[in-house]
């Protein structure tokens, strides 16, 4: 059986990124230090969906199927979606930051953004390398 935050043998980097991605953001927007209760249902919920939706993204990428041309289309919007999805992520992490009640530091902003950077760097290299291999 795996241990929290090991990967399965078959498991891309990209995906065990997202995983970490999801599990950090739902520490932080779990905390009201960080996202009192007046935000829990309103920007917090989002970053977390936003969270979500990158690791959703990323897995329905890997599993399509590359000998249907429909199914590679789809990898590659899958792939995009969750680089979008990183950049709305950037974007309520800064807002959040902004807020004076949330007590977010500039030490805990810079880390949190560097794992979503991470994630759609990585994202945006698969997406170029399948864009190179010519699978769309």
């Amino acid at each position: 059986m795996l241990k929290c935050n090991e990967r399965s043998p078959k498991e891309m980097g990209v995906i065990t990124k997202s995983k970490d991605l999801m599990e950090h953001t739902f520490k932080k927007t779990a905390n009201t230090k960080y996202f009192p209760k007046k935000y829990r249902f309103s920007l917090a919920a989002k970053i977390e969906n936003l969270a979500i939706d990158i690791y959703e993204n990323l897995v329905r990428a890997n599993e399509c199927n590359l000998k249907d041309a429909r199914e590679r289309i789809r990898r590659l919007e899958c792939q995009q979606n969750a680089i979008v999805s990183c950049k709305l992520l950037n974007s309520m992490i800064d807002l959040a930051s902004k807020i004076k009640s949330t007590e977010l530091t500039i030490k805990e902003v810079e880390y949190w953004s560097g794992l979503v950077i991470e994630v759609k760097r990585m994202a945006a290299a698969w997406r170029n390398n399948d864009k190179q291999q010519n699978i769309a």
